[in-house]
């Protein structure tokens, strides 16, 4: 029989920690119109010697509707609204392209800008979704559910900590590779040397070296 005040120490297991809703994760990225973020964007290709790096700024208009400024290391403005994309270069003319002429890459769009709206239901129309990680450091993968984009995107993976991305990854289905790196990561120096799992560990919380 154990005498009062020597009775054996209770351990309390922790509970384990609930699994990311992949849902309710899409809700916490919404950004309110017109929002703008820096990037750089690191792209990986087999036609390449090195990897392509930009550096600009993108912005949210609002469901449908995107905006990306390339500043370096040449100027390019890229807009999409609604079924329309827009693409100038220096000072060239735009030239307009109607989505509907490339299905795949208005699927794609589409899902980009239902990510940034934070609209978890238009996007898993197009995409199949899983969360990982907990709050401060989560990852979310979308795969396409359409036969047509799914030939030309693997998936789309997003790195992040509370409600801000850092970091979008896109495997291509010919193996192309590319990473934008936005929020904290936007001013990240990118030597030209770099390779794609360094800026993936980057993604990942791993400083490069």
């Amino acid at each position: 029989m154990s005498l009062p005040g020597n009775s054996p120490a209770v351990t309390r297991a922790t509970p384990p920690e609930a699994p990311l809703d992949a849902a309710r994760l899409v809700a916490t990225l919404r950004r309110e119109a017109p929002a703008r973020t820096a990037y750089v964007e690191v792209r990986f290709s087999g036609m390449l010697e090195r990897p392509l790096i930009l550096r600009g700024e993108m912005e949210y208009l609002g469901p449908g509707r995107l905006a990306k400024r390339v500043d370096a290391p040449w100027h390019e403005y890229t807009a999409v609204d609604g079924g329309t994309a827009s693409l100038q270069r220096g000072d060239k003319p735009a030239r307009t392209l109607p989505l509907a002429q490339v299905p795949e890459l208005e699927g794609f769009l589409r899902g980009f800008s239902a990510l940034l709206g934070g609209d978890p239901a238009t996007l898993a129309r197009d995409f199949s979704l899983a969360a990982s990680g907990n709050p401060g450091r989560w990852q979310l993968v979308l795969k396409p559910r359409e036969a047509r984009l799914a030939r030309r995107v693997v998936s789309l993976r997003v790195d992040g900590s509370g409600t801000e991305p850092w970091c979008f990854r896109t495997e291509d289905a010919d193996g192309d590779v590319g990473f934008l790196l936005v929020g904290p990561l936007a001013s990240s120096p990118v030597p030209a040397r770099v390779s794609a799992i360094q800026v993936d560990g980057l993604c990942r919380g791993i400083a490069l070296k």
